[in-house]
């Protein structure tokens, strides 16, 4: 029988994926100013540069090297629709099965697919570094801009099997919840992906970078995180994340969405008490961590 093909929602919304390129970019314009010339370079022979990003860049020449940071990282999810061929869906996940306590042993789980974001943060980064085709080089630092932030959202990098769910939840786009009794219903990856902000304002966005930035919590010293540096461990660490916060160790299941196109017309489970309150802070602090590490990949890249 075929393995089912987990399709899920991309990454941090939006929103997420430009603050974080804000908050790389201003990470970089103190540390490193040199990267963000050299990440200009590449991007500037990236096939959307001339026909869409210039433009825009154009209509705020002030601001506009940290605008186009914030571009780079949204390009992934927006050839969802805007360029198709482009489009690798396998590369936006890590699929590590989560297997609560108590489910019955009958219950099994299935490893994540060869190709994944592990495999496609590699790839990129190999070819972002060494790659003599300009075009391929800027594609391939646009998607690592991307997959920093996707291997941060916790939810990219979960798989949960259990009796309801025998073929797993597709990181959580199968199970359903309410963040309150009287909200609309929407399903759990969903919910992840909006914890950081839903904003698109770039003003706003830039400023919440800095903020985040001045929060002495989020200090370099203060994310003990940093010191692990591979791909495998951040996503093992989203992992982690999710069983522990997005799944309560498996207390938290909201309800099976069971095969209906999305959870509105389900009556579904109520977030418990405090859950939506750490999952903004913890989705907080997985993005300022992207945003380091996207800093120090990029320097690694362009040997800044």
């Amino acid at each position: 029988m075929p393995a089912i093909l987990p399709f899920h929602s991309l990454a941090w919304n939006a929103p997420a994926q430009m603050l974080n390129g804000s908050l790389t970019y201003q990470i970089l314009r103190r540390d490193s100013e040199q990267t963000i010339e050299a990440v200009k370079a590449i991007l500037q022979k990236h096939p959307w540069y001339e026909t869409r990003w210039k433009l825009q860049l154009e209509k705020d020449f002030i601001n506009a090297d940290e605008i186009l940071f914030m571009l780079a990282p949204r390009w992934a999810d927006d050839i969802r629709t805007k360029d198709r061929a482009r489009h690798r869906a396998p590369w936006h996940y890590f699929n590590d099965p989560f297997k609560p306590n108590g489910q019955p042993q009958n219950v099994k789980t299935r490893p994540p697919e060869a190709v994944n974001l592990v495999t496609a943060l590699v790839e990129n980064e190999r070819t972002a570094k060494s790659d003599n085709d300009p075009e391929r080089k800027a594609i391939a630092l646009a998607w690592l801009f991307h997959l920093v932030g996707d291997v941060h959202q916790p939810m990219h990098n979960v798989q949960t099997f259990t009796t309801a769910h025998p073929n797993g939840d597709r990181g959580g786009n199968d199970i359903c919840l309410r963040p309150k009794p009287d909200r609309t219903p929407l399903n759990l990856h969903l919910f992840w992906d909006g914890v950081v902000t839903s904003s698109s304002n770039m003003t706003r966005l830039k400023y919440k970078a800095m903020a985040m930035r001045k929060n002495p919590q989020f200090s370099r010293h203060e994310l003990k995180e940093l010191t692990s540096k591979s791909y495998t461990a951040w996503a093992k660490e989203s992992f982690n994340v999710a069983a522990k916060i997005a799944y309560q160790n498996g207390a938290f299941l909201g309800t099976p969405k069971g095969g209906r196109p999305n959870c509105n017309e389900i009556d579904a489970a109520v977030l418990p008490a405090g859950y939506a309150k750490a999952a903004g802070r913890i989705g907080d602090r997985r993005i300022v961590l992207a945003g380091y590490r996207l800093a120090d990949v990029l320097r690694r890249v362009t040997g800044g």
